[in-house]
């Protein structure tokens, strides 16, 4: 089991346009689901915009999983 330097290490990784794209989504995510709590809109807008904050943690956790898998250890065998 790796230790959370090395899962952190795995993740962290600034140089890479998939990091930053998992940041944004992310961010995105975050801030429509704090839109919708502030401001409280109609039922049809709060529905879109639930499925597009879904839709983003969705993606965000795909590239997540991406940027962990592309970056694994090799092992030599």
């Amino acid at each position: 089991m790796p230790s959370l330097t090395e899962a952190f290490r795995r993740l962290w990784q600034p140089r890479r346009g998939l990091f930053w794209l998992m940041l944004a989504l992310q961010l995105l995510s975050s801030g429509i689901v704090l839109y919708l709590q502030i401001a409280d809109p109609p039922g049809g807008l709060r529905l879109v915009l639930s499925l597009m904050a879904l839709v983003d943690a969705v993606l965000a956790w795909w590239l997540t999983v991406r940027l962990w898998r592309e970056s694994a250890p090799m092992t030599s065998s």
